[in-house]
């Protein structure tokens, strides 16, 4: 632009129409290149996909969607959040497509992406067009787990142990012996006691459940909430690594024993919800 009022002096200095001309020519270019870099971000499309549940202090991934209309080419357009990595989409042969931005959370609660900056220096890198994108979607961020150093180890019930509730029919144990009955196996008959007694008698055998645990609030060693939080925690991640059915106690909040990731999610997700509606991590 200083050039081109500096061509502009010099015409009207020596009233020389060549650089009239030149100058009037470098301003089209220069309009014509921001009308380009413009129209290169006008119309895209960007559409919020999921969220990963990610724990504190790790990276949370939005998973999103760029498409463009039809009849329209994109190319050079940038996505990011300050101060992470951007990432570059380019609409040419495909309509859309799907990119994922991450950033690092610190602290538990549901998530909401910051606003997404877009921009684009598209063709000739002398002009930038950028906006900027919040989009509706949120994500959980469960609780760091707390090492389960001395002082805060996981549960008794939670470690090796014997005994719980015994199951007939089972394969593992001797559970003693019962009258003969039409269908069992014979493998099974107590031919010893059958001599002795004349009564056919079948061995039985038991297998043992663990009795349902329950993690709760007042078991952790600590006072502060977040470190609570941070136990509860470990103590989930432990539960559910060893196949245990446990429930979840926290003020307020009661979830029954169960198992498995559904029953894993519903817990971590207490936890990071724990005293708060939705707030930002």
């Amino acid at each position: 632009m200083l050039f081109c009022v500096l061509l502009y002096l010099i015409g009207v200095n020596f009233r020389n129409t060549l650089v009239y001309g030149v100058c009037f020519w470098l301003l089209a270019l220069w309009g014509a290149n921001i009308l380009h870099t413009y129209f290169n971000l006008s119309g895209l499309m960007l559409t919020g996909l999921r969220v990963e549940p990610v724990f504190a202090g790790q990276k949370a991934v939005l998973r999103l969607r760029v498409s463009r209309p039809p009849g329209r080419r994109y190319r050079g357009i940038y996505l990011g959040w300050p101060g992470q990595d951007l990432v570059r989409v380019d609409l040419v042969q495909q309509v859309q497509q799907d990119v994922t931005l991450a950033a690092t959370v610190t602290r538990r609660g549901r998530f909401h992406p910051p606003r997404i900056e877009v921009f684009s220096r598209y063709p000739t890198g002398l002009a930038l067009a950028w906006t900027y994108v919040t989009l509706d979607i949120s994500g959980l961020v469960f609780p760091e787990p707390a090492s389960l150093t001395a002082g805060r180890q996981v549960p008794a019930a939670f470690r090796a142990q014997d005994g719980g509730i015994a199951i007939r029919g089972g394969h593992s144990d001797f559970g003693g012996m019962r009258d003969y009955q039409p269908g069992d196996a014979p493998g099974r008959i107590h031919w010893a006691a059958y001599a002795r007694s004349g009564q056919l008698q079948v061995r039985e055998f038991v297998d043992f459940q663990s009795d349902a645990e329950w993690l709760d609030w007042d078991q952790v060693p600590a006072t502060d909430t977040e470190t609570r939080l941070s136990v509860l925690c470990a103590w989930v991640l432990a539960a559910h690594a060893a196949r245990r059915r446990f429930g979840l106690r926290l003020p307020g909040v009661c979830l029954e024993p169960a198992q498995g990731e559904t029953h894993r999610l519903r817990c971590l997700s207490a936890l990071a919800l724990f005293g708060q509606d939705a707030g930002n991590a």
